[in-house]
């Protein structure tokens, strides 16, 4: 107990993770500067839509993203509530990584950087094709065309 406290604190202790696999996670995460909380606490609808909470592995605040390791994965049993937990994620609209076992024999740390990048740019894909844009561009190109100003500094837009 102590040592959730003192991680959920900032003091991070290798002692709290419930697998070697997180543990792995944890210190790719530590190692390239990449912050993140363990086991957040988020509402899902799960259950024949019932609020739940549960607390998936890692937070990666600066993506947006969280990280699900499924350490049992290949149990029946177990594999049916992954297919729950991915669906109630989906439905959440929450971006989810999922992490498994055998993928530690492969590059699961290109792996998850190519995840988070995917993941970021399709966000930003999402948000740029949003009817705001459109307008803001319009509003820029008339400001242009009234005052005669920004042609250099503001092209970027």
């Amino acid at each position: 107990m102590n040592a959730d406290l003192e991680y959920r604190l900032g003091g991070k202790s290798e002692s709290i993770y419930k697998s070697e696999g997180e543990r792995k996670i944890a210190h790719f995460l530590d190692q390239s500067n990449i912050g993140y909380h363990y086991e957040p606490a988020v509402i899902v609808h799960a259950d024949q839509g019932k609020p739940r909470i549960w607390y998936p592995d890692f937070y990666l605040h600066e993506f947006k993203t969280y990280l699900e390791y499924f350490g049992m994965a290949d149990d029946r049993h177990y594999d049916q509530g992954i297919k729950a937990k991915q669906s109630a994620y989906k439905k959440a609209g929450l971006d989810v990584i999922s992490i498994y076992p055998w993928m530690f024999r492969e590059n699961w740390q290109g792996y998850i950087m190519k995840e988070l990048e995917r993941t970021t740019l399709n966000r930003y894909r999402n948000l740029m094709g949003k009817t705001y844009w459109s307008k803001a561009n319009q509003s820029l190109t008339s400001y242009r065309k009234l005052t005669g100003y920004g042609g250099r500094n503001l092209k970027g837009y």
